[in-house]
Formats: structure tokens, sequence, C-alpha cells
């Protein structure tokens, strides 16, 4: 079934309304308490939409996507999948970032998680934003239950990075309209976020209902997508909605999916943004009257994309990091030493496949090998010299392999 949206401009006025009552009246339409109204229309319309084989057929390969995710990663020595959790939260980071046009670097924000992953007291910038997927990997987070969760999750999340010119002016969301120009730089307005905030509030009240645990009434996943349309179409921010939302829409997915498809979302909606942009754009218009299937379907295919770039990533490293393996296992240097040398060359190549960081200090190998400071400097020297290892940078000393010992 074409997406409403598809057809708008293929039938008559008088033949696309009959349409659109028609899918509206289907027994197995689901028509939500969730309304819109499209700019510079003065109707309003009921969110529905209406179940296809398609969409199932897309639910069931997320399943198994994040299913082959889990196993991939959990098969991950320790050391790798620490790195790889890690970048993966930094790389969200940047995306969502860069979604909204904030500036930050990879490198700065995976030192920031790695900070925040250790527990280590800091006032970098993000820290906040870090934290709270720090919680999320570690399911030590719940989904928001009322509009001041909603604020709370704002405030760890964007509001560091809000301009003074865009600070919330109510008692918990933004007094005034705001608007949303289209990408292209035409300057043409798009979308009105609801006006006045108890109005907002309201309208958040009902999508929190909608998303309650207790509502059964449409698949986990396809109620995800919805209640990210919603929270775009509301706007209850002047500025740091995306990357509000996209945080709140992890949360919920991680509930009932591996951590590291739900963190993936931010990362294939930057990498696909005119997809991600434009689903927001059409449904929010008249095109649509109200109809979610194009949202939801081009929701559900970013997971899919975001699974896949980092099942790729991961495979990719874990070949790596396995020829690696195989290089430490017949090296001749080896055959003569106990199996200290190994394992700390063993540690530093899962640093090194699985972290774009400058290596690993004395200290940090000790403490992950269980060996005293001396005896971990010891076997690092000895494996320096004999060009298995190279040292990085001065107070501290960073340890990584060599530049070209895995390729010879």
């Amino acid at each position: 079934m074409k997406p409403l949206n598809k057809i708008f401009h293929q039938l008559s006025n008088a033949d696309f309304n009959k349409e659109y009552a028609k899918r509206k009246s289907f027994d197995s339409t689901k028509v939500f308490d969730l309304t819109i109204k499209p700019i510079d229309q003065s109707e309003t319309f009921s969110l529905y939409y209406v179940p296809t084989a398609e969409m199932i057929s897309t639910i069931e390969q997320i399943y198994e996507y994040d299913k082959e995710l889990e196993n991939i990663f959990e098969n991950l020595p320790d050391v790798a999948k620490e790195q790889f959790i890690i970048e993966s939260v930094a790389e969200e980071l940047y995306n969502t970032n860069d979604l909204e046009g904030i500036r930050s670097s990879k490198a700065e924000l995976v030192e920031s998680t790695r900070d925040a992953f250790s527990h280590k007291k800091t006032n970098k910038r993000f820290t906040s934003m870090i934290k709270s997927y720090a919680k999320l990997v570690n399911k030590d987070i719940e989904a928001p239950a009322t509009p001041g969760d909603i604020r709370n999750i704002y405030d760890y999340i964007a509001s560091e990075e809000v301009a003074v010119k865009e600070q919330l002016d109510g008692k918990l969301f933004r007094k005034e309209v705001t608007h949303i120009l289209k990408k292209s730089g035409t300057g043409k307005i798009i979308h009105r976020g609801l006006i006045d905030e108890d109005n907002i509030i309201t309208h958040l009240e009902k999508l929190l209902a909608f998303m309650d645990k207790g509502n059964h009434q449409v698949p986990k996943l396809i109620k995800v997508a919805i209640g990210h349309y919603y929270f775009g179409y509301i706007h209850p921010f002047y500025d740091g909605n995306g990357r509000t939302s996209r945080f709140i829409s992890s949360v919920y997915l991680s509930e009932f999916l591996f951590y590291l498809t739900a963190i993936s979302l931010s990362r294939a909606s930057n990498n696909y943004i005119n997809d991600y942009l434009d689903a927001f754009e059409i449904t929010n218009s008249i095109k649509s009257r109200g109809e979610l299937n194009f949202f939801i379907e081009t929701f559900l295919g970013l997971i899919i994309k975001g699974q896949i770039d980092v099942l790729s990533e991961i495979k990719e490293k874990q070949a790596l990091l396995e020829a690696a393996i195989r290089k430490i296992q017949t090296e001749d240097y080896f055959k003569d030493k106990d199996d200290h040398y190994k394992s700390m060359v063993f540690i530093l190549a899962q640093n090194h496949f699985f972290s774009n960081e400058k290596g690993m200090t004395a200290k940090e190998l000790s403490e992950i090998l269980a060996f005293s400071d001396s005896t971990a400097r010891k076997i690092l020297n000895e494996l320096t010299d004999a060009a298995i290892l190279q040292k990085n940078g001065l107070r501290p000393v960073y340890y990584s392999p060599a530049i070209s010992y895995f390729e010879n």
C-alpha cells in the first residue's frame, strides 16, 4: 500500500478524500487520540496508521539484526567491548550534535565519554549529556512518565548548548511560538510548534499516556516511531528538540532491544538526514492527513540502517583483531616468554582496533591485567625495545602496537 502522501498528486481532490476516508475505516486501521493541524490549515486530523505486511517484515528484520548484534558483541573480549561502547556513545553524540548544528569533535567526545564511563570527575563539555547515555547503556534510566521528566531530560541532554536567546521562558517549556524552517536554506516555514505552554503540556501528557507500557494497541517499535514523530510535532522547546527526542526514543528502544541498536538512532538519522527530515515534513503536511505510514516506514528503515552500520563496523574490527591474535600466537619473540607478554599485546591490540585513542598507560594496563606497576613497565619496555609496541606522548606515556607490527 502506497502511503497517502504518495498518491496526493495522482487523484482528484474528491477521489483523494474518498481514499482517505476508506483507509481510516479499515478494520485493521489504528486511530489515536493524538491530533495534528498542518500549517496554514484550519482542519485538525487524528493520527492513524494502516498495518502492512511490509511493516511486519521490517520489524522482524530489526529483531533479527538486534539478536545478531548482541551475539557478536557479547563474544568480543572485555577490552574490545568497553572500547566499542565508548566509541559508539561518542559516535551517537557526535551525530545528534551534528544534526542540530552543534559543533563538536569526535576526539573530544571520546575523551569525555571515557571519563564519564570511568566515573572520573570532570567539567568537560557535554558531560551531563554523556552521563545520560551512560545510564542508558547501564539500564539505569527510565522513560519519562510526566512532562516534568521530559524537561529534566532536556536539561541534561540539550540545555547547556542552547543559546541565551533560546532559553526556556515557561515553567517547564516555551511560552511563545517557534518555527521550523526548510533545511534547503530557502527560509520557508514548514512547521509551527504548538502554541502556549498549557497546550504543549496537554499534548505531551497525551503522548506519554500513548507511550505507557500498559498501552498495547500497537507493536513497541511502531509505538516508538509514532512517539518520535509526535514529539517533533509538539516541539516543546525553542532549541534542542531533536537531541532530546532522539535520546528519549533511544531510552524506549533500550527497554526491549540491545543498547547498541538503541544508540544508533542519531547515527542513522544523520547519515540519511534527507530521509529523516522529509519524513517529518511530509507527515506534518496536508498531503498525509494524519497518516503515519510514511513516517513509520522511514523510522523503522533508519533503525535497520543503523544496525547494519554498527554490525559492519564490529565485524571489520573483529576480523582485524582475529588476524592480530593469529600473529601474536605465532610470534617467535614470545616462545621463551611467559604469557604476560602475549596478554599485554592482546590487550593493546583490542584497544588499537576498537578505539581511535592513542593507546593505554602502564597504570591502565597493570589494573586490567592485575600486574604490579613495576612488572607492567618492565614488560612494556621490553616489548617496545623489540619494536612490537611504541610509545606516544609524555606524562603520561601511552603504549600501542607499533605502526607496522601487525602488517609484517
